[in-house]
């Protein structure tokens, strides 16, 4: 029996839930016709009984929830949402080196579902030259060794990673080589979990990343962006050793459209053009271990066909397990 699973950031599950116009009632006729059995939600930003209260129809259908809120009010937060069962709920990464820093910070839910482990994680977004940037590095510091010992479960990580891994993962790569998302060292990181496939080699550093006069943010090990960020044993490591050629972690939509040179994209800023000339990026991702990749089937994006049908700025990214 097949087993599909959605990830999506709804942005807000509340504003999510609204009718925006005639043509877009929101999230909630969308979990009627989805054939994902498991959604995966980042940025819920709502108390688990506000939650439970905007999606009581979807519950009411059948829909089971867990959650993780954010001690922090009105950000961040991560769900699950399943049509089976869900069992052995962990929030944040349990006693990893560093996890206690982001144990209340909404960015982390685990559970067993439909005979998988799945997560959903929600990666601090960063901001060059800010205290969110070292966040993020800190983040990525803990994230890393803590999938590294769970590749040899049946499980997926869902979620808004906000990092580009290749140039082919955002319309304008060029003029963000600066920009949090697409900086040297979030790059490598993803190459340090997934390798470099489709490439033969990383990206970060090229020829045609660094152009004529190199790339504008350095290499990876100078950690651009950061303020008071100071790389431990554990980045300074990951870095030294560079892209596994045999990873353990899989893009699951990636490895399935690898000849796409463009996206495909899964979020557009809400401002100006962006979602009607294409000027997205791919930063939610379905990371499986290798026993469950070599279930995927298909992947896909769920993108709507005009703007005024957006109940996100973000799109469901699918894939459907064998």
């Amino acid at each position: 029996m097949s087993l599909t699973v959605a990830t999506v950031n709804v942005n807000g599950i509340r504003a999510a839930a609204k009718q925006r116009n005639d043509l877009n009632p929101g999230i909630l006729p969308w979990l009627d016709d989805t054939p994902a059995d498991v959604v995966l939600l980042q940025e819920v930003r709502a108390t688990p009984e506000q939650t439970e209260a905007t999606l009581a129809p979807a519950l009411a259908s059948g829909w089971n929830l867990v959650q993780a809120e954010a001690e922090a009010k009105g950000r961040a937060g991560v769900a699950v949402l399943s049509r089976h069962g869900i069992t052995d709920v962990q929030v944040g990464f349990g006693d990893a080196a560093g996890g206690e820093e982001f144990a209340g910070a909404g960015r982390w839910i685990e559970a067993t579902t439909a005979g998988i482990r799945v997560a959903s994680m929600y990666l601090p977004s960063g901001a060059e030259g800010t205290a969110k940037q070292d966040e993020k590095y800190r983040f990525l510091d803990v994230l890393g060794p803590y999938l590294a010992a769970r590749s040899g479960e049946e499980m997926v990580v869902g979620g808004d990673w906000n990092i580009c891994h290749r140039r082919a993962d955002l319309k304008n790569w060029r003029p963000n080589r600066k920009k949090s998302g697409f900086l040297p060292d979030e790059r490598a990181f993803m190459d340090s979990l997934l390798g470099t496939f489709p490439d033969t080699a990383t990206q970060v550093g090229d020829a045609t990343d660094a152009g004529r006069t190199g790339n504008p943010a350095g290499a990876p090990g100078e950690f651009s962006g950061a303020v008071d960020y100071v790389p431990g044993a554990v980045a300074l490591e990951r870095v030294a050793a560079g892209a596994p050629t045999d990873p353990q972690w899989f893009d699951a939509l990636r490895r399935l459209h690898a000849d796409e040179a463009e996206g495909p994209y899964s979020w557009w800023t809400w401002r100006g053009k962006a979602f009607d000339t294409g000027a997205g990026w791919r930063i939610d991702y379905q990371v499986t271990t290798k026993s469950l990749f070599e279930r995927a089937e298909r992947a896909w994006v769920d993108k709507v066909a005009d703007y005024d049908l957006r109940w996100s700025d973000h799109s469901p990214v699918l894939v459907e397990y064998r």
